[in-house]
């Protein structure tokens, strides 16, 4: 026969064991794209930014008029990767317009224009989207999509220079990259 404590004490233990593990999976985000987790996500309020860029309402707006790599502002996000590999961005941003739906944007570097521009599908509020590049591409056909990063171990910093006003980044998650999807330069 069974000892009504001992079973009673296990229930205890593993709902206890249990918890933490449902806790941390709610807050994983997993990938649409890829299917995968990411490695690390950010709410706007995460990254260090620097005027005209700023922080209204739980997102990243730049104020102003439309600005150029000099005079958009910065946000910077640190992470770090512990397994080497290429990677994706994902994120929930509001382009309400052709004339608010851009970003200047790179990984460890200062981006270029207009290679770096990372031109937002037009969205009716709040919506995922994934980065990509205009690279040799135009504000309606970005040559990169999905922009793909080769990334080593160790600590990165994500740039996000302002480009159009109007154009609202409120998170972000950086997932690996679809197995299919080839490193863009």
């Amino acid at each position: 026969m069974t000892n009504p404590m001992n079973l009673t004490s296990s229930i205890i233990l593993a709902c206890a064991l249990a918890v933490p593990a449902l806790a941390q999976d709610a807050t994983t985000k997993i990938s649409p794209a890829t299917g995968l987790p990411a490695i690390q996500s950010f709410s706007a309020s995460d990254g260090v930014l620097t005027a005209p860029l700023s922080l209204t309402n739980d997102y990243i707006v730049l104020l102003g008029d439309q600005a150029e790599l000099t005079n958009g502002g910065k946000a910077v996000f640190n992470f770090t990767v512990t397994n080497a590999g290429n990677f994706v961005i994902e994120t929930l941003v509001n382009a309400p317009d052709e004339s608010s739906n851009s970003f200047f944007l790179n990984i460890d570097a200062q981006p270029v224009d207009p290679d770096m521009i990372w031109d937002v599908p037009v969205t009716s509020g709040f919506e995922k989207r994934t980065v990509s590049w205009r690279g040799d591409g135009d504000s309606s056909a970005d040559q990169f999509t999905p922009k793909t990063f080769k990334l080593d171990t160790g600590t990165h910093n994500l740039i996000i220079i302002g480009r159009e006003p109007g154009t609202l980044l409120k998170s972000l998650s950086i997932h690996p990259a679809p197995a299919d999807k080839p490193v863009s330069p």
